[in-house]
């Protein structure tokens, strides 16, 4: 009997302190970012992507959460120079099917950045939900940064939105990056969810491996966890081909832009796949011309870290 305690004590320390990590609590400093760089090696190293990410997502509590860690091919000052904006943040997110558009504003206290969600066809920003996030950067320092964006309430019943990013630079032109992607949901979003689930959502997957099926097939995690991961993996996809499409002139970046994120993501079609790239592309272009209107009619755009006001 005290073997089982003792083994159910050891298990919950350990839930606890990987709950901690997943919500941003532990990470602080480039130190402990450095620890949680070696202690994922093997998983960088040899999982279902080919790529050096890994993916941790959970449902816990009505809580929704995913996180994925992965080493990028960009020097750490071109990621924090980028991910400490919100402007480029603005670039970044409606790369995602479901963001039609991105403004940013600073408040009397704080920069608001606001994610226009809707469905995956185009729809006009008036016609979809506003969803404000606090924009914050903490703990900046020359090898470590952190920029959290955070939402009190969503759409259908959802709240406490936690986007969250931080990097470390560990060679000269590569970055160890942990994003991480969290959200509320109540019972009235749970069953809505469930609809959804048993109808469009039906056979759709995420990409942790639960098991394998008897011919050695490897089983993918289903249901709202693989909710989290589709779209925890969408963004971080985001991020990545803002990052690699900087240096191409400015009239093509966006195209660019997104041409990389559909080449990205159809590189998992049982996961990510939605529609075809014609489509996508030619939705995504109509409401980043919304987008350019929206942030034209913003008298007070953000401060950078600086202090300077975006452009």
């Amino acid at each position: 009997m005290r073997n089982k305690l003792l083994r159910f004590a050891g298990i919950w320390l350990w839930l606890s302190l990987w709950l901690l990590i997943c919500n941003g609590v532990a990470h602080a400093d480039n130190a402990e970012m450095q620890h949680q760089y070696h202690a994922l090696q093997a998983a960088l190293q040899n999982n279902a992507f080919g790529i050096p990410i890994t993916i941790q997502s959970s449902d816990q509590n009505h809580t929704m959460l995913g996180v994925v860690y992965g080493v990028m091919d960009q020097p750490f000052s071109a990621i924090k120079q980028a991910l400490e904006s919100p402007q480029a943040w603005c670039e970044i997110v409606p790369q995602h099917l479901n963001i039609k558009a991105c403004t940013f504003e600073q408040t009397d206290s704080q920069c608001r950045v606001t994610f226009y969600s809707g469905r995956k066809f185009y729809q006009h920003p008036e016609d979809v939900y506003q969803l404000p996030y606090r924009f914050a950067v903490s703990n900046a320092a020359a090898d470590y940064f952190q920029t959290t964006l955070t939402a009190n309430k969503g759409p259908m019943g959802t709240s406490h939105y936690r986007i969250e990013v931080e990097a470390i630079p560990i060679a000269e032109h590569k970055t160890f990056l942990h994003f991480h992607y969290a959200y509320h949901y109540n019972f009235l979003t749970s069953l809505g969810m469930k609809t959804y689930l048993a109808t469009l959502g039906s056979g759709k997957v995420g990409f942790s491996v639960t098991g394998s099926d008897d011919e050695g097939r490897p089983v993918y995690v289903d249901g709202i966890r693989g909710v989290i991961e589709r779209n925890t993996i969408r963004y971080f996809f985001a991020i990545q081909s803002y990052l690699d499409t900087q240096k191409v002139a400015p009239g093509k970046r966006l195209l660019a832009r997104l041409n990389k994120w559909f080449v990205l993501t159809e590189r998992f079609p049982r996961q990510l796949h939605e529609m075809d790239k014609a489509d996508y592309l030619k939705y995504k272009q109509h409401e980043y011309a919304d987008q350019v209107q929206l942030q034209a009619k913003i008298p007070r755009p953000c401060r950078t870290p600086t202090g300077k006001p975006e452009s």
